[in-house]
C-alpha cells in the first residue's frame, strides 16, 4: 500500500506551477543519471505510444539519453512533470503517476552493473538492501541527499532532500520492497518543496 499525507489529489493543484517552483530551487551542479530519464520515457511509451512519448522528448529538450551520463536535474523535473500528466490518467492522478514513474525507475537501477554489484554486496537480507539505498541514491543523483532510520525491526524512515516530489520516492522504496519479495506499507510525506520523507514496514 502506497499512499500521500498530503492529499494532493484533494486539492487544487496546478502541476505547472509547482514545476516551475521547484526548478527555481536547483542548479546548474544538480544533475542526475540518465537511466532515471529513460525509465520514465519507457514507462510512457510502454502506456501511451509513441505520440506521448515524443511530447515528453520536446517538453525536457535533450534529444537522447545514455544510461549513467549524468544530465540536469531541472531536464529531470520537466520529464518527471510532463510524463506523470501524461500518465495521470491511466495511473489515477497526478500522484499516482509519479509514484508509478519511481516504482519504474528502482528495477532499471537494479538490473545495471552498478546495481548487480551492489546487489551481490547486500544479498537477500531486506534490511541489508535498504540499508544500501543511501548509497544507491548517491549513485543516482549528484543533487540533495538520502537518509536511513531504522524505526523497528522492519520499520524505517528515508528522509529525502530532493526537488522531485514525494511519490516519486514511495514509488522507489515500494519497487525496492516487492524486489525483496516483501509485502510492505510506504507512506510519504512531503514536507517543504525540497523535503520529504518516506515512511515503510512489512510484515
Amino acid at each position: 500500500m502506497m499512499g500521500t499525507s498530503m492529499g494532493q489529489e484533494a486539492r487544487a493543484f496546478d502541476p505547472s506551477q509547482e514545476l516551475q517552483r521547484r526548478q527555481a530551487l536547483v542548479g546548474p551542479r544538480d544533475t542526475t543519471r540518465g537511466f532515471l530519464f529513460l525509465t520514465a520515457l519507457d514507462a510512457v511509451k510502454h502506456q501511451l505510444g509513441r505520440h506521448a512519448h515524443q511530447r515528453c522528448l520536446e517538453a525536457v529538450g535533450i534529444p537522447s539519453f545514455t544510461a549513467f551520463f549524468t544530465y540536469p536535474v531541472s531536464a529531470f523535473l520537466r520529464l518527471s512533470y510532463t510524463a506523470a500528466q501524461e500518465l495521470s490518467g491511466d495511473q489515477g492522478g497526478f500522484s499516482s503517476a509519479m509514484q508509478y514513474l519511481g516504482f519504474r525507475a528502482a528495477p532499471r537501477f537494479l538490473e545495471s552493473t552498478t546495481g548487480k554489484m551492489l546487489m551481490s554486496l547486500v544479498g537477500k537480507d531486506p534490511r541489508r538492501l535498504i540499508d544500501s539505498m543511501p548509497t544507491a541514491y548517491k549513485t543516482a543523483w549528484d543533487h540533495g541527499g538520502c537518509a536511513l532510520k531504522w524505526i523497528g525491526p522492519k520499520h524505517g524512515r528515508l528522509t529525502y532532500t530532493n526537488a522531485l516530489p514525494a511519490p516519486y520516492f514511495a514509488g522507489s522504496v515500494q519497487q525496492i520492497l516487492s524486489s525483496a519479495k516483501l509485502q510492505g506499507q510506504v507512506l510519504s510525506r512531503q514536507v517543504s518543496l525540497t523535503d520529504c520523507t518516506v515512511e515503510f514496514s512489512w510484515e
